[in-house]
């Protein structure tokens, strides 16, 4: 059993280089980052659920299915799989003989997996949009494959746009009803109505259109993991969970139909998941006020779309960026960097410094800088690199290939939030602005272990992690009354293999402390493990 904690100060924890430690933040990122792994190219990647809460949390319950006599209205709306379980809304461009296109997230559509800060344009893709997914009609859906990727990016703006194979009217001739998007925003305090096909803790006969109403409360902007997105609507829409991201926020007629498309789900802090700790971290999306982040509990979030009709021609139908369409592309992508640190250039919980590693949509030069977060948006302001040198930036190979240039990064010491700036040659308001957190406050947690005991009578010895509080951990052990837990130099890494003790090795002394991902020490925790 534990007598409880012996505390260490934190200037007797190792700062050094801990290259086994990189093995922990791959298991990091890879949940954080890589949740939708093998998305990045056709053939359609296997549809696993888009980022939310672990299913054993206190999600929020479902909203009510659509009822089958609102069908048509909402016919427009899918269940988008093209990388993940999500939802999206065919868009009405008032070109039946033009492409058919669909309205998502980024992050719906592969773009997870991508490099920091890219913008995918024209890509051929892969995957499946099912119309008509209502409670009683799961025998009569109609669904239609996805041929390409016209538009993702989780820049600024989690947003993305696929085409379908075939055209719109073909689609309409089948009863099938597309929603234009809105011309301009809309005022907080509207009512909205949500429509969307969730899908998480539910059988898959209760994967159906679900229809919840909701209150817009005002445009903010979020924090999450290393993304930064503008203009997000704030709003109470029920049930919002794992499937509901790409649903449409729609803004309805006297009759209840939907007119226009204002904003589409993406994140959300509803239902009672949360433990201490971790705010901004991945599915514990932050708000953004005067440059300070803070979760707001309770709120869903719905990414703006307002004025992206004219992202199409309205002769052709066709998708395209420029002119007055107002979707972000960025030309300076992010291989590695951004993250929590402690300050300086002192290194991470996993022995990583802070640095960025670039590459360009193509290739030229490069010139960063550091700046305070404040509304985000100074990576695209010319004066923010005033006096920075260039450097060659390479052009991006696979995301797999390590071909960028290396740019160590010095953080400011003070707690906050910080932008890494990026520009190639003279293109601002296509820079890329990697997030940094300085975070000095060591864990909410404690450092703890689970001790399971065999029936030979030996014991096997198991840290919890809890990322991004315990994202890390060191131990220690010997015969009881031996151990020094008062001086953790002699620790090793924890590395995925729980450690077993023999029962002649018993009793005995197992002291630990875990690390955030900044690299901030917990006390050292010491564990009693009897013979018996």
């Amino acid at each position: 059993m534990s007598e409880g904690p012996s505390t260490i100060p934190a200037g007797r924890y190792p700062d050094a280089e801990n290259p086994g430690g990189q093995r922990w933040w791959s298991v990091v990122a890879a949940a954080a980052v890589l949740l939708l792994a093998g998305c990045t190219t056709p053939p359609a990647p296997d549809p696993t659920p888009e980022p939310g809460p672990p299913p054993d949390s206190g999600i929020p319950a479902p909203a009510p299915p659509l009822g089958l006599d609102e069908l048509t209205a909402f016919s427009g709306v899918v269940k988008l799989t093209a990388g993940a379980n999500c939802s999206g809304t065919l868009v009405d461009t008032g070109v039946p003989d033009g492409p058919a296109w669909v309205l998502t997230n980024g992050h719906c559509t592969g773009d997870l997996s991508r490099f920091g800060q890219q913008t995918t344009v024209g890509m051929a893709w892969a995957g499946e949009a099912e119309f008509l997914r209502a409670d009683g009609n799961l025998d009569g859906t109609l669904t239609r494959d996805v041929a390409e990727l016209a538009y993702s990016t989780m820049r600024f703006t989690d947003t993305a746009i696929v085409r379908l194979d075939g055209t719109l009217g073909e689609l309409e001739d089948l009863g099938i009803r597309p929603v234009p998007i809105a011309d301009a925003e809309p005022a907080a305090g509207e009512r909205v109505v949500n429509v969307g096909v969730p899908v998480q803790n539910l059988m898959d006969d209760e994967w159906v259109l679900r229809r919840g109403e909701c209150t817009l409360d005002g445009q903010r902007t979020l924090i999450e993991l290393s993304w930064i997105w503008f203009d997000v609507w704030a709003n109470d829409c029920p049930g919002i969970i794992q499937g509901s991201s790409g649903s449409p926020l729609l803004r309805a007629d006297a009759d209840g139909a939907p007119e226009a498309i204002v904003a589409v789900i993406n994140t959300t802090t509803t239902g009672d998941r949360f433990s201490p700790g971790g705010d901004c971290f991945i599915n514990r999306p932050c708000e953004v006020h005067d440059g300070v982040a803070g979760l707001v509990a309770d709120t869903s979030y719905a990414q703006s779309v307002a004025g992206l009709g004219d992202c199409f021609d309205p002769d052709s139908g066709e998708f395209a960026l420029g002119g007055n369409c107002p979707l972000p592309a960025g030309d300076v992508w992010v291989e590695s960097g951004g993250g929590p640190f402690r300050g300086g250039t002192l290194p991470d919980g996993f022995g990583r410094p802070p640095q960025l590693a670039l590459v360009g949509a193509e290739a030229g030069t490069v010139r960063t800088a550091v700046v305070p977060f404040g509304d985000g948006r100074a990576c695209l302001d010319a004066a923010s690199y005033d006096g920075a040198a260039s450097v060659s930036l390479p052009q991006a190979g696979e995301r797999w290939e390590t071909l960028g240039v290396h740019i160590p990064v010095t953080l400011p010491e003070n707690e906050g939030h910080y932008l890494a700036c990026a520009v190639r040659d003279d293109g601002y308001d296509r820079a890329a602005a990697v997030l940094f957190e300085v975070d000095r406050t060591p864990p909410v947690l404690p450092a703890d272990a689970e001790v399971t005991r065999a029936e030979d009578g030996s014991v096997l010895i198991r840290p919890h992690f809890s990322p991004p509080e315990i994202a890390a951990v060191r131990y220690g052990w010997g015969p009881l009354g031996e151990l020094d837990c008062d001086d953790p130099s002699g620790f090793r890494e924890f590395l995925i293999v729980p450690l077993r003790l023999e029962r002649h090795e018993l009793p005995a002394s197992y002291c630990l402390y875990g690390m955030d991902l900044a690299g901030n020490p917990t006390p050292v925790t010491r564990i009693d493990v009897p013979r018996e």
